[in-house]
């Protein structure tokens, strides 16, 4: 299954985010995601806590998620908050 996230977010579309991936895995009952993050080019704290929510609500629904298109910022920004492994395939 693919799941698109568009940009820029703001922490109170986290929420929304995670409940809309949620969602759409138990619709699909998927059992790998692969998550397209290129219109998520503005790295912040609400793309770091939505990558890492993310990650939290596809292992709730028994999916392993892959990320594709990760901007060079975001990656350099969970890499030095001690993040970088959320971008690691689980595959």
């Amino acid at each position: 299954m693919e799941f698109r996230v568009w940009g820029p977010l703001v922490r109170e579309d986290v929420r929304g985010l995670c409940e809309r991936l949620d969602g759409e895995l138990r619709r699909s009952g998927a059992v790998v995601v692969t998550v397209d993050l290129a219109e998520l080019a503005v790295p912040g704290p609400a793309a770091v806590d939505a990558v890492a929510r993310m990650r939290l609500t596809a292992g709730r629904a028994g999916c392993r998620m892959r990320f594709r298109d990760v901007a060079d910022g975001l990656r350099e920004l969970l890499t030095l908050i001690g993040l970088g492994e959320l971008l690691a395939d689980d595959g």
